[in-house]
């Protein structure tokens, strides 16, 4: 149990500051440019909570997915296996979904499938290193 909410915990730290380092900072200009697609910054902001729920849900179904499946293997290993495949059945998935929906170009969703696919990885890698079941190989 102490593992588990260590790994919420710590999973949510890594989502939030990733998510802010490739919203906020690397995609900027994006979002500049393509300002007519998406809502008021303040009406963003009065959601907030919204997102930081959503964040919040999808690392604690996300830690229990991975203890649930945890191997008695190397969990590096298992830690990048899970980030890609988490990446895919979120990032990509929504991605290509908002393009579909969202009056975008296709070079923002790339970017997004990118940057957001490294921070799955990089979650996956952080879960595994605390979830690690007791006799891992390392």
């Amino acid at each position: 149990m102490k593992k588990t909410l260590g790994a919420v915990i710590v999973g949510f730290v890594v989502q939030i500051v990733g998510l802010v380092l490739i919203h906020s900072i690397i995609l900027k200009q994006d979002y500049l440019d393509t300002a007519s697609a998406w809502r008021p910054l303040e009406a963003q902001k009065a959601r907030v909570w919204a997102m930081l729920l959503a964040i919040l849900i999808y690392v604690i179904a996300a830690v229990l997915i991975y203890i649930r499946g945890a191997e008695r293997k190397p969990w590096i290993g298992q830690g990048v296996r899970f980030g890609i495949l988490m990446a895919l059945v979120s990032v990509v998935y929504g991605s290509l979904s908002g393009w579909v929906i969202l009056p975008i170009p296709h070079m923002l969703v790339v970017k997004w499938i990118l940057y957001e696919s490294l921070l799955s990885v990089a979650f996956g890698i952080v879960v595994a290193a605390i979830c690690q079941p007791k006799q891992a190989i390392t």
